[in-house]
């Protein structure tokens, strides 16, 4: 009897219904993310932004398919019915939502409560973040083996080992999320200022293109800005948590204890900006001081914390400085900076669902148009910008269903469109989008290794080229870059 097979309708089944009462128990222990979802009337807003269409419009042409299908079937304690493994985690549905209704959040609850990757969880606490094993089904499923074996050796992850122990033992006593209460309607982000010291964000996400992050690192010293590091700031928890792999509550208590890691890197008293080439850290950091602006989340979170000896004591010390806001507050001294103009280099640009999110704004931001005109590149105006590229999540899911070719509808309507346009190269602002262009065959750079080549940056020593799946040799060669 052990070890009959059950049969695919009775897994269905059995799935259903577990997820039936983890919903149940989301309603019950009020989980901050299901917080507003009966302020959703089906109004459609969300409607034409979901990139996996799992919202299209009924036979009806009812335009709130989506929410209505998911808020409909929470009021009535059940599981919607749709396939929420097509969900790439974008939350284009809150951005766009004039209620702020998180269908996206309410999805990734459903995820952390099902457990769906739990290979992530367990890498959190054996590594403290997503080591470069993580990626390394991307790299065997096409041939690309001999590159990840490279990336692994040169720049391993670097994180120590107090800090591992650390995540483990915050990990290891789970917080529920009903213990953190949501902050309500985020304020207006805290203008930037020029930094002159900040703190560089390790990625996880980073192992695939080395080559951000050693521009990244070029660009700040070429504009004279000192940056830290430290080998004790982990994972923010961001990556795993998108993926379903990484509670509410662990994320942030993840980055609520890097903030005190930070915290500790600064003299007292003054402005600490944190940036990043990633912007789901970005987005991790800003939704944690959001979070923990609130003296009750504050408490709940330094409770944890003081299990490792940490406690995070100022919020407001802390600025978000995502690379599109920094660097556009240094737009003359780039162009001074460039040495070789990338004159005829044709190019696209896409800016991530998570930079998006955490502005709370589809529209495309000027700094990424601005920091890319620098370089002298001809900008070609797309449906590229306000797409999602198709999502690191759905990336994964293909490689583990065993269907790595099987691009998803986004991917191949944005292939097509950069094929179209007859472009060089994708710029972007992630290193997740960068991971899910290169693997559909898109040359692409990310928006700091575009700069640092316009800026005389070795191509392989610097923007590590050669670590790119699909080939940038062409793009390159013609502008006599290579």
């Amino acid at each position: 009897m052990l070890g009959r097979v059950i049969p695919e309708p009775d897994r269905e089944v059995i799935r259903d219904a577990i997820t039936d009462g983890a919903i149940r128990h989301l309603l019950h222990e009020e989980d901050p993310r299901l917080r507003n979802f009966r302020l959703c009337n089906a109004c459609g807003s969300c409607t034409p932004y979901c990139p996996a269409r799992i919202n299209d419009p009924g036979a009806n042409g009812d335009p709130g398919y989506l929410a209505r299908k998911v808020t409909a079937a929470l009021q009535a304690g059940r599981r919607p019915g749709l396939d929420l493994a097509d969900c790439v985690q974008c939350y284009s549905c809150e951005t766009v939502c004039p209620r702020s209704v998180s269908i996206g959040g309410i999805i990734n609850a459903v995820y952390e409560t099902e457990r769906l990757q739990p290979i992530f969880r367990r890498m959190l606490l054996d590594r403290g973040g997503l080591p470069p094993q993580a990626f390394l089904p991307l790299y065997t499923g096409r041939g690309h083996f001999r590159k990840f074996v490279l990336k692994a050796i040169r720049y391993p992850y670097p994180v120590d080992g107090r800090a591992i122990d650390e995540v483990r033992r915050l990990l290891l006593h789970p917080v529920d999320a009903s213990a953190f209460s949501a902050p309500g309607h985020r304020p207006p982000r805290r203008l930037l200022a020029r930094p002159d010291r900040v703190f560089h964000l390790n990625s996880c996400c980073a192992f695939n293109y080395p080559g951000a992050d050693l521009s990244q690192k070029m660009i700040l010293a070429a504009l004279g800005i000192r940056y830290e590091t430290s080998p004790m700031q982990t994972c923010c928890g961001g990556a795993p948590h998108y993926m379903g792999g990484a509670g509410f509550a662990d994320r942030l208590l993840l980055t609520a204890r890097n903030l005190n890691v930070i915290h500790d890197a600064f003299e007292p008293g003054g402005e600490i900006a944190v940036t990043g080439i990633c912007p789901t850290c970005s987005d991790s950091y800003a939704a944690a001081l959001d979070m923990l602006s609130r003296s009750a989340n504050r408490e709940v979170a330094n409770e944890a914390l003081a299990r490792i000896g940490r406690k995070v004591t100022e919020p407001g010390a802390f600025v978000v400085a995502n690379v599109l806001d920094l660097y556009p507050l240094y737009l003359d001294e780039l162009r001074r900076l460039v040495e070789r103009r990338l004159t005829g280099l044709a190019v696209g640009v896409h800016v991530s669902c998570h930079y998006r999110k955490m502005n709370g704004s589809l529209a495309v931001p000027p700094g990424m148009q601005d920091l890319t005109a620098v370089t002298g590149a001809k900008i070609t105006r797309s449906v590229m910008e306000h797409y999602c590229c198709g999502g690191v999540k759905n990336l994964f899911d293909r490689h583990r269903k065993g269907r790595p070719l099987e691009l998803s509808r986004l991917n191949r309507l944005v292939r097509q469109d950069f094929m179209n346009h007859r472009l060089d190269v994708m710029i972007v602002d992630c290193p997740g989008c960068e991971l899910v262009y290169d693997h559909m065959g898109v040359p692409v750079l990310h928006i700091t290794e575009l700069l640092a080549l316009a800026m005389g940056a070795d191509p392989r020593e610097t923007a590590h080229i050669q670590g790119h799946l699909t080939s940038l040799s062409a793009a390159l060669g013609r502008i006599g870059i290579l």
